[in-house]
């Protein structure tokens, strides 16, 4: 499962700049992502002319993404609202194309949530887990696939949300859990969020990471 994960304030500033003004007080926290958290998020552009160029880190400096990347980043509300408990901050990529709170969601609103990674956590000899943060090898974004939907809050404002969809834990991660996030390749960002809810090649992305693309440390 993915129940944090990561931005780091550099990210965070680098994001404001890119949203609208009305969104800006939203991302106010950087760091530890928890759910019903705002976090920026990226979507595809209403305007296919609109391009936003995101700047990729790695370890041999900063490199634009493959541009031209048409998207738009919102800050965007983690976690779906239910009428009783917490919000629902993960869905499977099993049944997501069958669950009527994520059928709609997955054929016409997918998104992007980018992060330096994710946290988990591994039970210990005593009573308290170890936590583990796990980010990619190169310490670029890695791309959590997602979701997103508007709901009503109890002030009948409509409000974005989103969830984290997960999948089979590759062996790098079932040693912590038996989900880990979806990550979409930076290659494949455009075809998650433009192809067809149906097509063969975005089916194909929501399977586990490749093992050896992952750093696992303990924090």
């Amino acid at each position: 499962m993915c129940g944090r994960f990561y931005v780091p304030e550099k990210d965070i500033d680098d994001f404001v700049g890119l949203i609208n003004k009305a969104e800006k007080e939203l991302l106010k926290k950087s760091g530890e992502i928890f759910p019903g958290d705002y976090a920026p998020v990226i979507t595809p552009a209403p305007n296919p002319n609109t391009s936003v160029s995101v700047i990729h880190e790695t370890q041999n400096g900063e490199e634009p993404l493959n541009a031209p990347f048409n998207v738009t980043i919102h800050a965007v509300k983690w976690g779906f609202p239910v009428k009783k408990g917490g919000p629902i901050i993960n869905a499977r990529c099993e049944t997501i194309q069958q669950k009527p709170m994520f059928k709609l969601p997955f054929s016409t609103h997918r998104c992007l949530i980018p992060a330096r990674g994710f946290f988990e956590w591994k039970e210990t000899e005593g009573k308290k887990k170890a936590k583990y943060y796990i980010s990619q090898k190169d310490n670029g974004f890695m791309y959590l696939a997602g979701i997103y939907w508007f709901f009503k809050n109890n002030s009948n404002v409509t409000l974005p949300c989103f969830t984290i969809i997960t999948t089979e834990a590759n062996e790098e991660i079932r040693e912590f859990h038996d989900r880990m996030p979806v990550i979409i390749p930076d290659h494949y960002k455009n075809v998650w969020l433009y192809d067809d809810h149906k097509a063969d090649e975005l089916m194909k992305l929501m399977a586990p990471l490749k093992p050896g693309i992952l750093r696992i440390k303990a924090v």
